[in-house]
């Protein structure tokens, strides 16, 4: 369990100041989560097995397709359906 005293401490060093309200209620959301990292690492702890494999759903290197440079639209037909556009901008609220 977290005591007043470290998280007076905590507040301290980052500058806050809590009122005796808000200390209390910080100190038991400090206790959850805690206790919630306690929960994840005691289940997972010496079992390495039962974190999931994240990697193993990764796409491969080799299955990326090859990069091909491809020239781009004229500015001029990428704004053609855009009213108010100036040149290769587009102006809020029309010319």
């Amino acid at each position: 369990m977290i005591t007043k005293d470290e998280v007076l401490k905590l507040a301290r060093l980052a500058r806050l100041d809590f009122s005796d309200e808000e200390l209390d209620k910080i100190i038991k959301d400090m206790d959850d989560i805690i206790a919630f990292a306690d929960t994840i690492n005691n289940s997972v702890e010496g079992d390495a097995d039962k974190i999931r494999n994240v990697s193993s759903s990764a796409t491969p290197a080799e299955d990326f397709r090859e990069d091909a440079v491809k020239e781009s639209l004229p500015n001029e037909k990428i704004l053609s359906n855009v009213s108010g556009s100036k040149g290769m901008f587009c102006v809020k609220g029309g010319i």
